[in-house]
């Protein structure tokens, strides 16, 4: 009898851990704001500035990738000797991409657009989603790779669908996980964060190694070797340049 009552009270012991174990996406994302600094951190960070090396297949070269707050992105790669460029101004998606054929800017397709807008979001899906419109639903603890991660869907307003993958002791991103349009069909990518490093006064982590499988077949890779935040950074160069052009026309006609 003595034997039962202690492997009774063993049961509800582990049953109170196992209740205390599980938490609330609000304390989830709690938790996840303070990984990332706190808010107040999080929104006195109007820019951020990383370079380093892409890897696509064989090919390896340099870029820059820049994103000012509230939508601001411009990323540019030298690729033989050519320079490709990818921005966001707030409205306009545009590129350069000579190696492709296109050594003048032009618009981004309406696929690219979406993908573009994405990165121009500095603080990410998980961070005012009410205010942004998105819906976040916590699916539960999984895992990745052998990482245990807590698993949310965030739902855009337009219909868009991420699943972000947060290790549960660090609260920090593992992987992403949404469904896109890639020239006309639909593709799974999948980005892996890893080797996170502090990065300014606050000490914010940040990775600095990220992985893209498309599919499940690895696409690209990016190195940072140096990422800051709050640097003075020129709006002009998030504008297309036919567009700017053109402005400075009309200024000079005034």
């Amino acid at each position: 009898m003595k034997n039962n009552s202690l492997w009774l009270i063993a049961g509800l012991v582990g049953s109170s851990f196992t209740v205390q174990a599980e938490q609330s996406l609000d304390e989830i994302l709690a938790e996840y704001v303070e990984a990332k600094g706190g808010m107040e951190v999080i929104e006195n960070t109007q820019s951020m500035t990383a370079t380093g090396t892409m890897t696509s297949g064989p090919m390896e070269f340099p870029f820059t990738f820049t994103v000012k707050a509230p939508d601001k992105v411009y990323m540019s790669f030298e690729v033989q000797g050519m320079k490709g460029i990818q921005a966001f101004d707030g409205v306009t998606g545009w590129q350069v991409m000579p190696f492709m054929g296109k050594p003048e800017a032009v618009l981004m397709s309406e696929d690219e657009l979406k993908q573009i807008k994405d990165q121009a979001d500095i603080e990410g899906p998980l961070i005012n989603s009410k205010e942004k419109g998105i819906e976040l639903e916590l699916i539960g603890p999984t895992e990745i790779e052998g990482t245990d991660v807590v698993e949310i869907k965030a739902t855009k307003k337009n219909g868009d669908v991420i699943h972000l993958f947060l290790d549960q002791e660090y609260k920090l991103e593992v992987m992403t996980r949404a469904k896109m349009s890639m020239m006309g069909q639909e593709i799974e990518a999948e980005t892996y964060f890893s080797d996170y490093k502090e990065v300014g006064e606050a000490g914010v982590p940040i990775p600095h190694s990220m992985d893209v499988k498309i599919n499940g077949s690895n696409l690209q890779g990016m190195n940072f070797d140096k990422v800051e935040f709050n640097t003075e950074i020129d709006d002009s160069i998030f504008v297309m340049p036919a567009v700017a052009e053109k402005k400075e026309a009309a200024e000079a006609i005034e």
